[in-house]
């Protein structure tokens, strides 16, 4: 039985090269390309998926984004993350939003099998750099982070401004009006205790939302 498989990265030539990897192997077909966040979470309302490969990159609505989206609206879809690095705040997030594995991409061609395999089987699958992370971390210490108190649409809300697109910009990208952008960013800087767009900037670039 085939294993149907979206790829969601912003750089063609890695889905290109992810593609490759996969269809050699019997029994996994790329059913669908995403090079956002959001076309993700589209193609996944269109097509019977078994498995989203996410890269937690992509700009407009990361990875993370759109897997805590996907998980709500398709608990039962297997969900592989990709990354550049086995970075602390990806990788606990990842977790915590329920993510099947955690996969680098430097990894060989094998261990990338192994992880979808591993995954199909209703197992999680860790790049072993991942998995040693989360053996060895100790309890969090509860810590709120103010970054959960905002709504999906606030979360890619405060991505897109972190990025540096204007008010008017996001109105024209999410289909809204620039005033309701505005209470948006509004809310958004009470709720995490901003001051001033540079400290939003530095707040995302902190969490590692933007570079």
């Amino acid at each position: 039985m085939l294993l149907r498989i979206l790829l969601a990265d912003d750089h063609a030539l890695v889905r290109q090269g992810l593609r490759r990897i996969l269809e050699t192997h019997p029994g996994l077909q790329v059913v669908a390309e995403a090079s956002s966040g959001v076309e993700a979470v589209d193609l996944a309302h269109s097509h019977g998926l078994d498995l989203a490969l996410l890269d937690v990159g992509m700009k407009g609505l990361n990875g993370l984004e759109a897997l805590t989206q996907l998980r709500r609206s398709f608990p039962r879809l297997a969900v592989v993350m990709l990354s550049m690095h086995a970075d602390e705040r990806y990788v606990l997030r990842a977790v915590r939003e329920g993510a099947n594995g955690y996969v680098l991409k430097d990894c060989v061609e094998e261990e990338l099998i192994t992880a979808i395999l591993e995954v199909r089987r209703g197992r999680r699958f860790f790049s072993p750099e991942v998995d040693r992370f989360l053996r060895l971390r100790r309890p969090e210490d509860g810590v709120e982070d103010r970054y959960e108190r905002l709504t999906d649409r606030e979360r890619h809300i405060y991505q897109l401004l972190a990025e540096g697109n204007s008010n008017k910009e996001i109105a024209y990208q999410l289909s809204l009006s620039p005033h309701t952008v505005e209470t948006h960013r509004a809310r958004i800087m009470e709720k995490m205790g901003l001051r001033s767009a540079t400290e939003l900037v530095l707040s995302a670039v902190r969490r590692g939302i933007v570079s």
